[in-house]
């Protein structure tokens, strides 16, 4: 028995962590494992693993496994976006410069990068089978062509050029962009990052010109 005179130790308290902190460790997780494994890594089993916790806790949270995958889907393009929309905030005010900073973040290193490619690939190839994942990449579509309008928007507004559709042309610089990036990820020696960048330059003066849109 203890002595009146010693002290007991706290007990140390339980740390639960909250729900949405828990999902986006096991969305980090998902990542990871495709980013290693591609489609082999779309297994409850390895991303349990990997993240250290009970395959039932990713059954818990998530249900099945394509509501997980399609939460790291979200967590990856919502960072892509983000990235290049700090690099928008802290340009000049001036829509030219916002559009140059939207393009230079484009063809970032943290972009151009070919093992981002592995992990989109195995989200395509779930795409066409898994509503969930379909309305993510929707979303994530949306948002991003939403910028590029507003920016080219902006830029017609101030420059006094006019557009016909913004809605279509920013679709179709959206279209650019992407076939440059995957183009790119499939072959880094067909161009440069830089020439990336001179492209869609060459597309934005076309565009004040009015060759198209």
């Amino acid at each position: 028995m203890s002595s009146p005179k010693q002290k007991l130790k706290p007990r140390a308290r339980f740390h639960r962590e909250a729900p949405e902190d828990r999902r986006r460790q096991l969305g980090e997780a998902a990542l990871r494992c495709i980013r290693r494994h591609g489609n082999a890594g779309v297994s409850v089993r390895q991303i349990a693993a990997e993240a250290g916790v009970t395959q039932g806790l990713i059954t818990h949270h998530f249900g099945e496994i394509n509501e997980l995958v399609a939460y790291a889907f979200d967590i990856m393009s919502e960072g892509l976006l983000k990235e290049i929309l700090s690099a928008v905030e802290v340009a000049e005010a001036a829509p030219q410069a916002r559009l140059e900073a939207f393009i230079t973040a484009s063809f970032s290193p943290i972009l151009m990068d070919r093992e981002v490619l592995s992990v989109w690939v195995v989200f395509w190839g779930l795409i066409l089978h898994s509503p969930r994942m379909s309305s993510s990449q929707q979303q994530e579509y949306g948002d991003y062509v939403r910028t590029v309008e507003e920016l080219i928007a902006s830029l017609a507004s101030d420059e006094g050029f006019k557009v016909a559709d913004i809605r279509l042309t920013a679709k179709a610089f959206t279209a650019l962009m992407d076939g440059l990036w995957l183009a790119w990820c499939l072959n880094p020696d067909a161009f440069s990052p830089q020439d990336g960048m001179d492209m869609c330059r060459r597309w934005v003066e076309g565009l004040r010109r009015g060759a198209y849109g």
